[in-house]
């Protein structure tokens, strides 16, 4: 087998970039349909309610997922579709934004007992953003 058939993981990082593109967006159309949602059915409601008969406990989150999920998101795609220098700092920052409300959400959950299908719905983006701004960080090493 030649060298020039075996890509590099910095390579394999590269290529893999347009689907962290395309993650971001859809992560912020996520992010403005369960808002929607949210505010469109009681029943949807219901089902993440974090307090029931206090939705400001719920409502709290929104600023911060428009900024950090949606706005985030889309500047994160933005900076690794251009190949910005900026990339790994807002990549980093998304990913932070959403880590912090979901380990907000292991302690509801560890000290309420309610609010498990909001931690249920956090962990995958968390997990999966962390790990492109992981990505993002290796390979702007590598090429820098």
């Amino acid at each position: 087998m030649t060298s020039d058939r075996v890509a590099s993981p910095d390579r394999a990082a590269e290529q893999a970039e347009p689907i962290y593109v395309w993650y971001f967006v859809v992560q912020a159309v996520v992010g403005v349909g369960l808002w929607v949602a949210l505010a469109g059915s009681d029943t949807i409601r219901s089902w993440f309610e974090l307090r029931p008969g206090t939705p400001a406990v719920m409502d709290a989150f929104v600023f911060a997922d428009v900024i950090v999920v949606v706005f985030g998101s889309l500047l994160s795609a933005r900076a690794l579709r251009s190949g910005a220098s900026w990339a790994v700092p807002v990549v980093a920052f998304t990913a932070g934004g959403i880590v912090y409300p979901t380990l907000y959400l292991v302690g509801w959950v560890s000290f309420t007992g309610t609010g498990a299908l909001c931690l249920a719905v956090m962990l995958p983006p968390s997990t999966l953003t962390c790990w492109i701004a992981y990505q993002t960080y290796r390979t702007s090493r590598a090429s820098g």
